[in-house]
């Protein structure tokens, strides 16, 4: 993935992120109007002064890289806790496997990647009982994108732990922009975020890949007011189900589990959902499939999800795959994908091998 962000050096939507945090300390407003634009908390832009530092080339390739390195660790931090005797092989066929689906995101500089990148390590430390950076993590998560709030709420619903950094975290997001010389700048700056955000919730019919679309190609074209309730449901039933995993589930399963339920929240109920957001879907479930071909060897779960995984980088493979699948495809594959949350909650089962011992030092796997 780090050769993709050298190879095709103009491709980054950096831009946007960066003006936003120049416009921010020039005292200029970041948001505008229409539903495109800066998305994000003022937290976000003030976040990214060091790179807005840097010439646009550089920041370009500078933050694509840094993408690639902050969720290449999260995922062998997240393959160690389920497979500690061969964390490393396993996580290099997950970052292996996750290329196709990951090349939009790394392509264009997506916050998105970061995101899953800093609530990836928020779950593993949740999964070791560390609660207090757990917290901190989903906090910073927060700060850099608002959809984190869905793992983040989740999360603090289910470990009561994690709430005190959490909140503590979410409060300094919300007052670091304050350092700003101009405080009613700021203040005006928060009641133009809410308007944007509030614009760009309900975006045109352009190309989003929410289940909406889902629902669209098949001819039943739904309404925001439809898609409103079927969201609170979904959100209900989210919160039920991660609730019941972490009842019955060891905590690094449960841990995964709750994440896995958030990312497929976020991907089929957002309105907003871009194509990229499925590397969300397709890292997890290529971690499961992997601790499960460990745990169950001959079973047949394994080959469904990985073949889920390929299926959610359609348009890696040319356009005689994606072109007739584009719209439905990804969003199916995530409705079917639901099934491994419930079979795991059912028959609790579990993703952790404890009998395994972590790799020495110097010893090769």
């Amino acid at each position: 993935m780090g050769a993709v962000a050298v190879l095709k050096p103009g491709r980054p939507i950096t831009h946007i992120y960066r003006d936003a945090t120049r416009d921010w300390w020039a005292g200029v407003p970041v948001y505008t109007d229409g539903i495109h634009g800066f998305l994000y908390f003022p937290s976000s832009a003030v976040l990214n002064g060091p790179l807005a530092a840097l010439p646009l080339g550089i920041c370009d390739q500078v933050w694509r890289l840094a993408l690639v390195l902050v969720f290449s660790t999260a995922v062998f931090r997240a393959a160690s806790v389920l497979r500690p005797d061969a964390g490393a092989r396993t996580a290099s066929w997950v970052l292996a496997l996750a290329i196709p689906t990951a090349s939009i995101n790394v392509l264009r500089g997506q916050w998105e990647l970061m995101m899953l990148a800093v609530v990836m390590h928020a779950a593993v430390d949740i999964a070791r009982e560390r609660n207090r950076r757990g917290g901190a993590l989903l906090a910073l998560a927060v700060a850099l994108k608002p959809l984190a709030l869905v793992p983040a709420l989740l999360f603090g619903a289910l470990r009561p732990e994690a709430r005190l950094p959490l909140l503590l975290g979410i409060a300094a997001a919300f007052v670091v922009p304050f350092l700003h010389p101009d405080p009613a700048y700021v203040a005006g700056q928060y009641v133009a975020m809410i308007a944007k955000l509030t614009t760009a919730a309900a975006p045109d019919s352009g190309r989003w890949f929410d289940l909406s679309r889902l629902l669209t190609e098949i001819g039943l074209h739904p309404d925001y007011a439809l898609m409103t309730r079927l969201r609170v449901a979904a959100a209900v039933l989210t919160l039920v189900a991660a609730w019941a995993a972490s009842r019955r589930l060891d905590r690094p399963t449960a841990s995964l589990v709750t994440l896995m339920l958030a990312v497929f929240y976020l991907v089929l109920f957002n309105p907003r959902t871009e194509e990229g957001s499925y590397l969300n879907v397709a890292a997890l479930v290529a971690l499961t499939a992997f601790a499960e071909i460990r745990q169950r060897p001959g079973s047949l779960v394994p080959a469904l999800l990985l073949l889920a995984v390929f299926g959610l980088g359609a348009h890696f493979y040319g356009d005689w795959v994606y072109r007739p699948t584009q719209m439905w495809l990804k969003q199916t594959v995530t409705l079917l994908l639901y099934g491994y949350p419930a079979l795991a909650i059912a028959t609790r089962r579990s993703l952790f091998d404890a009998g395994a011992q972590p790799v020495a030092s110097g010893e090769r796997r």
